[in-house]
């Protein structure tokens, strides 16, 4: 990180996530493509749009296309943020990082009842700090039987 505020940042449209994601599906040897899901963090909703590209799931720039054309409640075709989100339940006050893990690790466990993922295997799960300065992500995975 070589700034703490996304004015300082060399290009605000380039946040860290792009390195963490890509870092996270190395490490897990998948692609955005093998995602059943994702749970983003949602602190602004421009920062789900930012997170889509940086990740991969759309090209940069088409985040708003992606929106527009894909069904991302839990039975459409790329399930995101199943719980709601933290803007859907109470960014900041009940909200935190760990909610998106827990939902990831619920819907890959096939415990997220009435919003279950059909055949939910993988889960993106990303995280942010500071002001969109420090993200990390994970993939989760569940047993395959």
């Amino acid at each position: 990180m070589a700034h703490k505020s996304p004015q300082w940042a060399a290009d605000m449209l380039d946040p860290p996530l792009r390195e963490a994601a890509a870092t996270a599906f190395t490490m897990a040897g998948l692609t955005a493509g093998d995602m059943d899901g994702a749970q983003i963090y949602d602190c602004y909703s421009i920062a789900v749009l930012m997170a889509l590209e940086a990740a991969g799931f759309c090209e940069k720039g088409k985040g708003m296309d992606f929106l527009r054309t894909t069904d991302l409640t839990f039975a459409g075709d790329f399930p995101l943020n199943t719980n709601g989100g933290q803007l859907g339940y109470g960014q900041a006050g009940g909200a935190g990082g760990m909610t998106h893990i827990i939902e990831g690790y619920r819907q890959v466990s096939g415990r997220a009842g009435a919003r279950q993922v059909k055949d939910c295997n993988t889960m993106f799960v990303s995280g942010n700090g500071g002001i969109m300065s420090e993200q990390a992500a994970i993939i989760l995975a569940g047993a395959v039987a």
